[in-house]
């Protein structure tokens, strides 16, 4: 009797709503991965016209387009030159894309480690070539990739945003540092961290939408909403989450048509 009189009344869930008359398609990082793009976006934007035209729709992509698969430039070009009538698109910035940056601004230490985290697919659908001087020469490669991606691109990726707020949800990257206020996040918090923020169990300002961290399927936990299906793994996927009202659904192409 004791027990039952002291024991604590659980909460009750709380119901994250986007804004009213909004909803919004996040999509998971992509790595390079043309091609279950080029049939994802199609379908994003026939439902948004065909299923829900009264609501302004929001496009979110969550960083990491780039590295480990073998179509980067032509990921970044199709996004950069994308232009959707009534979808506003929105990019946010990923730890592949901080590190492709520092490359770009001349450091050869980041290419280093560019090079160990999928870069080297990069450099090549780039057309720099000759790629077996890294280990002699990397300051040669190092001047090719520079002179290969176009100011365009560079321009583009430096215009990534670090998060997004949409009504009670916060688009980014990696994730954010529990308890600390999302105004105060670091950079690298939102574009690096992992485990703080993987295993923390209580609330965050918002309820966070996130990639970088790989996850077999998408789904909506508590807290937050993994969005990286590892689609340039084999068996992989690309993902995006639906949010409309207090709906979360999720859409996936596998990285192999037919898989």
């Amino acid at each position: 009797m004791l027990f039952s009189l002291f024991r604590k009344k659980p909460k009750d869930p709380v119901h994250y709503r986007t804004p009213e008359g909004a909803c919004a398609y996040v999509v998971g990082d992509i790595h390079g991965c043309l091609d279950p793009l080029k049939r994802l976006l199609p379908r994003i934007v026939t439902r948004a016209a065909t299923e829900h035209p009264e609501l302004k729709t929001t496009l979110v992509f969550v960083g990491d387009l780039i590295d480990r698969g073998p179509a980067s430039s032509q990921v970044v070009e199709m996004l950069r030159t994308l232009n959707l009538e009534s979808i506003e698109t929105v990019f946010l910035m990923g730890n592949h894309e901080e590190i492709f940056l520092d490359v770009l601004d001349g450091s050869e230490r980041a290419l280093m480690r560019w090079f160990e985290w999928g870069g080297r697919e990069t450099a090549r659908s780039y057309g720099v070539d000759n790629l077996g001087e890294m280990t002699m020469a990397p300051d040669r490669v190092l001047q090719r990739l520079i002179a290969q991606v176009p100011r365009e691109h560079a321009d583009f990726v430096r215009g990534f945003r670090p998060y997004y707020e949409f009504g009670d949800y916060v688009f980014v990257h990696a994730g954010l540092r529990p308890k600390v206020a999302l105004a105060s996040q670091t950079d690298k918090d939102l574009r690096w961290i992992r485990e703080e923020f993987l295993n923390h169990k209580g609330d965050f300002p918002k309820k966070v939408v996130h990639g970088h961290s790989i996850v077999e399927k998408a789904e909506d936990l508590t807290n937050r909403i993994p969005v990286d299906t590892g689609v340039y793994k084999p068996g992989g996927s690309l993902t995006a989450a639906f949010l409309s009202g207090d709906t979360v659904e999720f859409l996936s192409e596998p990285t192999e048509p037919g898989a």
